[in-house]
C-alpha cells in the first residue's frame, strides 16, 4: 500500500508511511543451569481471558522493517502480543519479489541474513506459537508489480497501459496470461507454507484510463465484436474490465476453497471519497466505477472470506470524518458485515483520534449490526508522528492542525529515533491506559481499546 510519499500513498490508497524502524538485538538465551541443580517442573500456563471476539489487524508493510530479519520479526510478534492483536497482514511481495524462499519470483535484496533465511516461515513458526496464537496472512501486491521486477521486465506485452500510453508499473488484469500466472503466485504461497491466509492489495485498475495493452483490447474485441478503440467511460468496456478483476478474485477463491480451504483470501478494498448511502448507490463509488474493483459483490457472493476497506481518512479534517462514518455504516448495514474488517489509517491520524476511531469501527450500528473487527495502517506508521512523509516534510506538516515537528530535533537520526518511540509507544496504547506527550499540548491521556486478547469470530461458509 505505499509506493513512495503521502501524495502517492493518497492518490492510490496504497498507504504505509513511516520511517525505518530500528533493529531490536536478537534475544540472548538463557544461561545453562547448573548441573547440580535440581530442574523445577515449570509451572502450567494460567487460562487466558478472552475479550469479545473480533479481527484485531494489523497491516505489516515490506517498504519498512518488520519482517526484514529475525530481530524484527521477534520484535513484531512481541509488539502484536502486547497490543492483544490477533491479525498480522505482512507484506510478502511488493514489487514482483519475494519475502519468501519458496518462491518463483527474486528474493527481496533488503533481507538481512543467510540465503536460507526465510522470514514468512520464521514469521509463521513465531507467530503461531504466540500465545494467544497469532494468524498470519500473506499480503500480496496483485496486478502492481513495479517497473523493474522481472516479471514486468520480460513481459512487455502484459504491461497495463493508458489510452494514451502511459506505464506505471502494473499487469493488465485483462490479459489471460497475467491472471495464471499471479494465480499461481497466490496458490505458491498458500499450498507451500501454513498462512492463515493470502491478501490481496492492487487487485484493481489503476483507473478508469487503463486497460489499453494490445492484448486486452484485441480480446476485448474479438469476445464483443466491437471495433476501434473504445473510450475509457464506455460503458460495455467498464463492465468487461471490471469483469476481467471479479474473475481473477473468484477463481482465486474456488482454486483454494478447493485445494486448502484453510486459508482464507482477503482484499485490500478502495473507499475513496464519500461512501455510498446504501447498495442501490454502490455504482457510483470510485471502487466500481473508476478502478473496476466491485468489492460489495464480491462479500456477498463470497469470493473473499472477508474484505478490508481501506477507510483512510483524518479524524482532524471534518469532510474527512464525514467520510469514514458513512463508509462505516455502509460497511454495517449493506447486508455483509459479516464478511468486513474495517480498516482505518492510523498513519493519518494522532493517537487518540485513531483511538476514538477504532471505538466507532467496534460499536454496533444503530440498526445493530457489527462488523468482523479492525484493521490499522500500518506497523511501520502509527500516527502523524511516526510518519517520515510528514516529519520530513514541513509543507505537508504544515496542514496539520498540531505540529508535533518541533522541540529541537533537527537531524534525520533524531526525527526517526523519536519516530520509532511513538511507533513503539502506540502498542501499548491499544492495550492499556496511558499517555503520550504532544509538543502543542503536552501529555494526553489515553484509554485502550484491546484490554484482553480476542479470539477470532468465525466467517460465514
Amino acid at each position: 500500500m505505499r509506493l513512495v510519499g503521502l501524495a502517492l500513498v493518497l492518490l492510490m490508497l496504497s498507504g504505509c508511511v513511516s520511517g525505518q524502524q530500528a533493529v531490536s538485538p536478537t534475544p540472548t538465551a538463557s544461561p545453562l543451569a547448573s548441573p547440580l541443580a535440581s530442574p523445577s517442573p515449570e509451572p502450567s500456563p494460567s487460562p487466558i481471558t478472552y475479550g469479545a471476539s473480533q479481527y484485531r489487524a494489523m497491516w505489516v508493510d515490506a517498504f519498512n522493517d518488520g519482517i526484514k530479519s529475525r530481530a524484527q520479526i521477534a520484535k513484531l510478534v512481541a509488539d502484536a502480543r502486547r497490543a492483544n492483536l490477533n491479525v498480522l497482514i505482512v507484506q510478502v511481495r511488493k514489487r514482483g519479489d519475494a519475502y519468501f524462499n519458496r518462491a518463483d519470483e527474486a528474493r527481496a535484496l533488503d533481507i538481512i541474513g543467510s540465503r536460507g533465511f526465510d522470514p514468512l516461515s520464521y514469521l509463521i513458526e513465531l507467530a503461531h506459537a504466540s500465545r494467544p496464537r497469532i494468524e498470519v496472512h500473506a499480503w500480496l501486491n496483485t496486478f502492481f508489480v513495479g517497473d523493474t521486477s522481472g516479471v514486468y521486465v520480460k513481459h512487455g506485452d502484459w504491461v497495463n497501459r493508458t489510452n494514451d500510453g502511459v506505464t506505471g508499473g502494473y499487469l493488465d488484469p485483462a490479459i489471460p496470461e497475467v491472471q495464471a500466472y499471479t494465480h499461481k503466485i497466490f496458490m505458491d504461497v498458500a499450498l507451500n507454507y501454513d498462512v492463515d491466509g493470502v491478501h490481496m492489495d492492487f487487485v484493481r485498475y489503476p483507473g478508469v484510463n487503463w486497460g489499453y495493452s494490445a492484448a486486452a483490447l484485441s480480446l476485448y474485441r474479438s469476445e464483443t465484436g466491437a471495433s476501434g478503440v473504445p473510450a475509457p467511460d464506455d460503458a460495455r468496456w467498464q463492465a468487461w474490465r471490471r469483469d476481467r478483476v471479479t474473475a481473477f478474485v473468484r477463481d482465486l477463491h474456488n482454486d483454494l476453497q478447493q485445494k486448502k480451504p484453510s486459508v482464507k483470501l482477503s482484499g485490500a478494498l478502495i473507499c475513496f471519497g464519500g461512501g455510498p448511502a446504501n447498495l442501490a448507490n454502490w455504482w457510483r463509488t470510485s471502487a466500481y466505477s473508476s478502478v473496476f474493483q466491485d468489492w460489495a459483490d464480491w462479500l456477498i457472493k463470497g469470493y473473499l472470506d472477508f474484505g478490508v476497506p481501506m477507510n483512510y481518512d483524518s479524524e482532524w479534517i471534518g469532510r474527512e470524518k464525514t467520510w469514514f462514518d458513512g463508509w462505516l455504516a455502509f460497511e454495517k448495514d449493506s447486508g455483509f458485515a459479516n464478511r468486513v474488517v474495517t480498516g482505518m489509517g492510523a498513519f493519518l491520524n494522532y493517537p487518540d483520534d485513531t483511538l476514538n476511531e477504532i471505538r466507532r469501527v467496534l460499536a454496533p450500528s444503530a440498526r445493530g449490526n457489527r462488523v468482523l473487527g479492525v484493521a490499522i495502517y500500518s506497523y511501520a506508521a502509527t500516527s502523524v508522528y511516526g510518519s517520515y512523509d510528514f516529519y520530513t516534510s514541513p509543507d505537508l506538516a504544515s496542514g496539520l492542525p498540531r505540529q508535533p515537528y518541533t522541540g529541537g530535533i533537527t537531524t534525520a537520526a533524531g526525527l526517526e529515533a523519536r519516530a520509532q518511540m511513538f511507533n513503539d509507544s502506540f502498542m501499548t496504547l491499544l492495550s492499556q491506559a496511558a499517555s503520550y506527550r504532544d509538543v502543542q499540548l503536552g501529555v494526553i491521556n489515553t484509554q485502550p481499546v484491546f484490554t484482553q486478547p480476542a479470539e477470532l469470530p468465525a466467517l460465514p461458509s
